[in-house]
């Protein structure tokens, strides 16, 4: 793919993100950044806690890409990298604590 057809593709994996992650934040939905001063790589507002970076791409994006969430130093948050390979099922990641705590609460 040219790099529009990677930005679209990116871009259509975001709004896919947001739609599925309303059934649990009604107003979840795309961050749009149009300044590179505004960047904080979260790609999905008004989901909680959750700092959400989605990437869309061949092969499963690197978790090193999580550190491109910019946590606030006052609101603090959970980064999320959500990742979807061709052909492959999407995977979130997120620290393994908020995973434990995630998973010590489904007792």
């Amino acid at each position: 793919l040219s790099g529009k057809g990677c930005r679209a593709k990116g871009h259509s994996f975001e709004r896919w993100v947001a739609r599925e992650l309303r059934k649990v934040f009604p107003k979840a939905r795309r961050h749009l950044e149009y300044q590179q001063s505004q960047a904080q790589g979260i790609d999905i507002d008004e989901t909680g806690i959750y700092r959400i970076q989605c990437k869309r791409g061949r092969r499963y994006a690197p978790l090193t890409k999580i550190e491109e969430i910019k946590l606030c130093p006052i609101e603090g948050g959970i980064p999320v990298l959500v990742t979807k390979a061709d052909n492959k099922d999407p995977i979130a990641c997120l620290p393994f604590d908020h995973f434990l705590h995630l998973v010590k609460n489904q007792k």
